[in-house]
């Protein structure tokens, strides 16, 4: 799943404060394989999150989490131009194993 956003000035900070804290409890999800934010360096309220899920059950699971009330739909949600919200699911094309020495 990718979600590019933008942030209302003067609430990134803060917002930045929910994102940390909401990738810290997504890491600890065993069926959440990647999640990470990045900020771009053009445009400072501009967001880009990805996250990889190891199937559907586990994207449901996740938008459904107490967490994910708490940091997305309660807090952050709010401090979202939301004209600015675009969220992609993507199917992997390829499995690869990749195995780490």
């Amino acid at each position: 799943m990718t979600m590019i956003f933008r942030i209302i000035p003067g609430n990134e900070d803060e917002a930045m404060k929910l994102m940390d804290q909401l990738v810290r409890h997504t890491r600890t999800d065993p069926n959440i394989l990647l999640a990470d934010v990045y900020r771009s360096q053009n445009e400072s309220r501009k967001f880009f999150a990805y996250l990889q899920f190891t199937d559907q059950a586990a994207l449901d699971s996740h938008r459904g989490s107490a967490y994910y009330g708490e940091y997305v739909l309660t807090s952050l949600y709010g401090m979202l131009e939301t004209s600015s919200l675009t969220v992609e699911t993507y199917k992997p094309l390829f499995h690869h194993e990749y195995h780490l020495k």
